[in-house]
């Protein structure tokens, strides 16, 4: 089929993290694998930093636990005194060799680069989402209004016997040709498949002053209809009725401000018996929608999930409704005549296969996964046999921070809430390891620590 990355509604991003996750996808063949690969590979990268930022934090909450009785004294002493507190604290800090700054600025470097991945990567998935959400709607736009042309053709003909077989016409495209074959499997129509469907008129251009705007040849400009105001005059003459204007070419409205439709339109016309050419082209239009959305080039479903570049949620179906296409690529990515196209024929394609997109699997596992890994990660602060207050903050960051994930996970596109359960779910599996590898680290400090105090002591007997 004829390619449409010419004329897609949102152009595909380029981004640093877009680039890489194309790049993994066209080498596993799954935008989802990609991703898991992606973060896996992240992980494991991020891990060595991770398990420093907790042996640093470990190693600065056992140096304060240590000044705490002293700092305590200070302050009950001093406290009305700031500049002489200031310095008394400060000399508690210098004799456990303590840096309020030193302590937090790796703390801050890590949390800050943690972020900009987490932010990038949620902003560089939206924008692929965003893209992909209009791929797919402009593949099935062009093969609607590719058979809408071929329609407009055979009606123009007069070709009744075309119309006669509407309950069983197949559409298909073959080397650049939509056709439409008969039940016998006949060829009995066909014209060019269209990618682009503007055309020039030989209607002169005019400026505001009603003068003939020339080019630079002197020739005048001439009025070029768009590919999208195309698709929508082929709507309004079978399918959809066109709203009626007014002599300043303002759609008219009712009472209620309801939009005003011409009574009468070529759809509007009886074929056979009751059956209008708005029913007639329904039908097999329908028929050939529901089958290019069923086999359409990049299949974006995932187990439970019908489509996982919008969330995994009751609250979302699969098939959009027009608002929520707009507010999901954005308003400055949809024509003036895209809401008439829309209706035209994905409500129709809603009513076939819509369903809901998912069940909140995804937000329920980013948040109990995410709990553990925390839950897990604070173990790293503790010794076999070891009884140590957790700090307010960290029950804080135990509820807060899952209930953050499962926000993202429940609002925004199912291929970045697998990414935080991925995520988590590292993080979960390190945890162990990174508990190990601290607790020997804290046991090679302690080893050094107490050989140095043993020369000390050796050196001052002699």
């Amino acid at each position: 089929m004829a390619t449409l990355s010419a004329i897609l509604s949102v152009a595909e991003p380029t981004g640093v993290w877009q680039t890489i996750i194309k790049a993994f996808e066209a080498g596993v063949g799954s935008y989802i694998l990609a991703v898991v690969l992606i973060t896996l590979i992240i992980r494991l990268i991020w891990a060595p930093l991770d398990t420093i930022n907790k042996k640093l934090n470990k190693k600065n909450a056992r140096i304060q636990a240590k000044m705490q009785p002293e700092l305590e004294k200070i302050k009950a002493k001093y406290g009305a005194d700031k500049n002489l507190l200031n310095r008394k604290t400060q000399e508690v800090y210098k004799r456990y060799n303590f840096s309020m700054t030193g302590s937090c600025l790796f703390m801050i470097l890590f949390l800050a680069l943690n972020l900009l991945i987490f932010f990038s990567l949620f902003a560089g998935l939206n924008s692929m989402a965003d893209y992909k959400i209009s791929q797919e709607y402009d593949y099935l736009k062009y093969n609607y209004a590719n058979v809408l042309n071929l329609t407009d053709q055979q009606y123009n003909e007069q070709n009744t016997a075309f119309f006669e077989q509407y309950g069983t016409l197949t559409f298909e495209v073959i080397d650049n040709q939509i056709v439409a074959k008969n039940a016998e499997g006949e060829i009995i129509a066909q014209t060019e498949y269209k990618t682009d469907f503007s055309y020039t008129t030989d209607e002169n251009q005019v400026d505001g002053e009603g003068n003939v705007i020339l080019d630079e040849n002197g020739q005048p400009l001439k009025v070029v209809v768009s590919s999208d105001k195309a698709i929508y005059d082929l709507v309004t003459k079978f399918v959809s009725p066109q709203p009626q204007t007014n002599e300043n070419g303002e759609v008219v409205t009712g009472e209620n401000g309801e939009t005003i439709y011409e009574e009468k339109y070529v759809g509007d016309e009886i074929l056979i018996g009751e059956v209008t050419y708005k029913q007639v082209i329904d039908s097999y239009v329908t028929r050939y929608i529901v089958t290019c959305y069923e086999n359409r080039p990049e299949k974006s479903s995932f187990l439970w999930i019908e489509n996982y570049w919008i969330a995994d949620s009751p609250f979302k179906n699969s098939i959009f409704t027009y608002d929520e296409f707009v507010g999901e690529i954005g308003s400055n990515n949809v024509s003036e005549y895209e809401q008439v196209i829309y209706n035209s024929f994905m409500s129709n394609l809603d009513a076939q296969v819509g369903r809901v997109n998912g069940y909140l699997i995804l937000a329920i596992l980013s948040v109990g996964i995410s709990f553990l890994s925390i839950f897990l990660g604070n173990l790293t602060g503790k010794k076999k046999g070891e009884k140590t207050k957790q700090p307010t903050g960290g029950k804080v960051m135990m509820i807060v921070l899952p209930i953050i994930m499962g926000i993202f996970a429940i609002f925004y596109n199912s291929v970045f809430a697998i990414y935080l359960v991925v995520g988590q779910a590292i993080n979960a599996a390190l945890a162990p390891l990174e508990n190990l590898i601290i607790n020997k680290w804290d046991e090679h400090d302690e080893k050094k620590q107490q050989e140095k105090q043993n020369s000390v002591v050796s050196y001052r007997r002699k």
